[in-house]
């Protein structure tokens, strides 16, 4: 088995439940009280990203009681599907040499972000903490490593904190044992169906498990449910453009209960959410090596019509090109490719690809890779030997597909690209089959609003006052993200934001803020 092969997961789609929870224990779920009543200090409504964090913190700020309720039947949430978390001015940065300033990327994140939809004092909360959390999971045993694999652009040093052999779920599971030891009360497959609040104040929650009701009296509750991608009609009511099928994914069964929760206790939501997205995915059915592909300056993009919409290089901002590949038809586009661009590649290996091990390296048997993925994969990569096969795979007219080929061949000759200018070093013709194209489109990954909070994780009301008691943190809140998702100085930052503003939340809530 080459490298390639070996860095590529035995499976396509969403690894298996075991592997993807590793380290994260299965516990058996609390019983509801016999006398449907039950007493705390905090509830944490949500056992993922943001939750586990939450239920830490309040323990670690002077909580003594912690009830922890999520819906699912095992702790963890969307966390497990990540591999690190954004982070700055961390030990981690600094042994590598990495310069990471908190004034800096702030003022750069907001000025990315045209300040637009984003909460400054929040964004500031999230980037000044985020250096302390890898310290504070780094103390209870977790590792993380930071370097060329994780840079994402060639300008932009890296901030991406990856585990070391493995993924967010150990480290999860380190703060869950935790959660666990101090001796909450933890309630799986159980639903919370009301925030129980009188004129001032929440004062716990009313719960559902296995048919029976039952009541947590706590002076603080803390909404870490997660967001709402699952659910398709609440998504469309927010993003309009939204449809399931012209997106990647996993979609993990979140279907925003939080966010009814949170206004039926007083908490305002606002008026727009974004869905986290990154450009460049294969389909989730075909195999991985496909994605790597994509990302490719130096391979042209046709949409449906077989027509060049953005300059190639795009690829490497996941976030900001999706908004090019979201005004396309059926939103999809293909990567293509002929004969000399492929022997490039396995002479000279891929040049943005996350792997270290495939880029700048030969990778001899990428042909064979491409074949094979095309047999195991028809829909997501064609290999043709003509410019009207190539065409027909993808829907377009033939004469269309060749005068942009021939278009673009030009300013290869030329060395300049009229239409988008494209930088010169990656303009590559495109004229020698057999040919090649991949399919590629928007991952969805999560949606991120709309309760409205302030920099403490104090749910507000429509008057920007807190509700007192109520707190919310992770994807479900706003104000941390504005139409794209984190940009070149946050990356990994749906769960970085996640853990601390779960932390903020926990804080808050064990000290009464």
């Amino acid at each position: 088995m080459d490298e390639i092969e070996q860095a590529v997961p035995p499976v396509d789609g969403p690894p298996p439940i075991e592997h993807m929870y590793r380290g994260i224990q299965k516990i058996e779920s609390a019983t509801a009280p016999d006398n449907g009543t039950l007493e705390a200090d905090v509830v944490v409504i949500g056992c993922g990203g943001s939750g586990i964090p939450a239920a830490v913190s309040a323990y670690e700020n002077g909580a003594k009681k912690v009830v922890v309720i999520e819906k699912r039947g095992r702790a963890g949430g969307n966390s497990v599907m990540a591999r690190g978390i954004f982070a700055c001015e961390t030990s981690v940065l600094r042994q590598a040499m990495i310069k990471s300033d908190r004034d800096e990327i702030f003022t750069n994140a907001m000025r990315w972000h045209h300040y637009s939809r984003v909460n400054g004092r929040i964004l500031r909360a999230w980037i000044n903490q985020s250096g302390d959390t890898v310290e504070w999971l780094r103390r209870r045993g977790v590792e993380f490593e930071v370097g060329t694999t994780q840079r994402m652009t060639y300008d932009i040093d890296p901030n991406w904190h990856c585990v070391k052999n493995g993924t967010m779920a150990i480290a999860m599971g380190k703060l869950f044992d935790e959660v666990i030891e101090n001796g909450a009360s933890i309630f799986l497959e159980t639903q919370v169906t009301e925030i129980l609040k009188t004129e001032e104040k929440v004062y716990g929650v009313r719960a559902e498990k296995d048919g029976k009701s039952f009541l947590i009296n706590a002076p603080r509750v803390i909404i870490a449910s997660g967001g709402f991608l699952a659910n398709t009609e609440m998504v469309k009511q927010y993003c309009h453009y939204y449809d399931p099928d012209c997106f990647g994914g996993f979609q993990a069964p979140n279907m925003g209960e939080g966010v009814g929760l949170a206004e039926h206790a007083g908490g305002a939501l606002e008026k727009e959410v974004m869905i986290i997205r990154e450009a460049c995915a294969a389909s989730d059915k075909a195999p991985r090596l496909l994605c790597e592909f994509t990302r490719e300056p130096y391979l042209l993009w046709v949409n449906k019509k077989g027509r060049r919409f953005v300059e190639e290089t795009a690829g490497s901002q996941l976030q900001m090109c999706t908004n090019a590949l979201m005004t396309q038809p059926g939103m999809k586009a293909y990567a293509l490719f002929d004969q000399g661009a492929l022997h490039r590649m396995m002479d000279l290996g891929f040049e943005l690809c996350k792997g270290d091990h495939m880029r700048g390296c030969p990778i001899p048997s990428l042909k064979e890779q491409l074949e094979a993925a095309q047999k195991k994969a028809p829909f997501a990569v064609k290999i043709a030997d003509t410019v009207e096969e190539l065409a027909q795979w993808i829907g377009c007219g033939t004469e269309a597909l060749q005068d942009e080929l021939n278009r673009y061949n030009s300013y290869c000759e030329q060395g300049y690209d009229a239409d988008f200018n494209k930088a010169r070093r990656y303009l590559v013709p495109c004229r020698t089959g057999p040919f090649y194209a991949i399919e590629h489109m928007a991952l969805a990954v999560d949606t991120a609003g709309p309760i409205r909070v302030d920099e403490h994780m104090r749910v507000l009301g429509s008057d920007y006052e807190p509700v007192k008691g109520l707190y919310a943190a992770g994807s479900t809140t706003a104000g941390w993200q504005s139409n794209d998702y984190c940009g070149p100085f946050l990356f990994g930052g749906a769960l970085s934001y996640a853990m601390n503003s779960g932390r903020i939340a926990g804080r808050s809530a064990a000290e009464g803020v």
